[in-house]
């Protein structure tokens, strides 16, 4: 087999350098198209590169038996790569941001910072992108398998009072709703590290004339299994998790349901009942400018 490596440097990105897209470069295309001609092997490809590439024709060649991407690395790093493409270790990693298409960028306005799509704008982000990505955020491969399941005492559903939240303290990050507890068994063949990821995402498509994210992101565990061991990690989710910001930049709590996923996983459902609040460090304040 070949392996291939390739990606970017900080001649083509780096503080003050803007590249102009989002491809790599045009003559490591062009020797990957000359590969695919005289390998009769499979190739294996490894990318190096400080931020998102379309790696879409790579990832759908079948020629092409495997893609690495890392970001940039130190001095030993041809022995760590080697020790992953061998199989003497596997990082259980997990992609940290969304990978786009080439075209993505020639529909981004430099001068238009918003999250959300407007007319000089596609959608930024896990949070709001509706569209296909080449890669999603958290995406990561394993050499072995894992299994997700709710320790004993939680429960598939769950539901909390707004005015019962709001009495405990005025910092969103110290208001804990619930804490979830997952159970995480490695049922392949081999020990294996793996990152397990909590996210929250509202039933309601808008709250109050705001879009709601599509998911978001409340917790991440590194746990570290042998073959067919069970750990327990931890995901406290507080009110900071649940607030919607406002184009003017206040914080809203809104009733409705939202839904706890581990991982693609649909895990539990949350109801908030009551009336919508600011939320505010000193005071919360009701739509009926009833403060408590």
């Amino acid at each position: 087999f070949l392996i291939f490596f390739g990606g970017l440097d900080q001649s083509i990105e780096c503080e003050s350098v803007d590249r102009t897209s989002i491809t790599i470069p045009d003559i490591q295309f062009s020797l990957i198209h000359q590969l695919e001609k005289v390998v009769r092997s499979s190739i294996h490809v490894v990318i190096m590169s400080g931020s998102g590439l379309d790696l879409t024709y790579i990832r759908d060649s079948p020629q092409f038996d495997s893609l690495i991407w890392i970001g940039y690395a130190g001095q030993s790093d041809g022995l760590a790569i080697s020790n992953v493409v061998f199989d003497q270790y596997n990082p259980g990693r997990r992609l940290p941001i969304a990978m786009y298409s080439a075209s993505y960028v020639d529909n981004v306005s430099m001068f238009d910072m918003q999250m959300i799509s407007s007319s000089t704008n596609p959608d930024r982000t896990y949070k709001f992108y509706t569209g296909k990505a080449v890669y999603k955020f958290g995406s990561g491969l394993s050499y072995t398998t894992f299994l997700y399941s709710w320790n004993n005492d939680s429960s598939i559903s769950s539901s909390y009072s707004i005015l019962s939240l709001i009495k405990k303290n005025y910092d969103e990050h110290r208001v804990l709703i619930r804490l979830f507890r997952v159970n995480v068994t490695n049922t392949g063949d081999i020990s294996d590290d793996d990152v397990v990821l909590a996210f929250v995402r509202s039933r309601k498509a808008t709250m109050n004339g705001e879009i709601s994210p599509i998911k978001q992101l409340f917790g991440f565990e590194r746990v570290s299994l042998a073959v067919n061991q069970t750990k327990e990690v931890f995901f406290p989710l507080t009110v900071r998790h649940l607030l919607t910001i406002a184009r003017d930049g206040t914080k809203w709590l809104h009733p409705g349901s939202y839904d706890i996923l581990i991982g693609q996983q649909h895990m539990h459902t949350l109801k908030l009942y009551g009336q919508s609040i600011q939320w505010a460090s000193k005071r919360h304040v009701f739509p009926s400018n009833e403060n408590i």
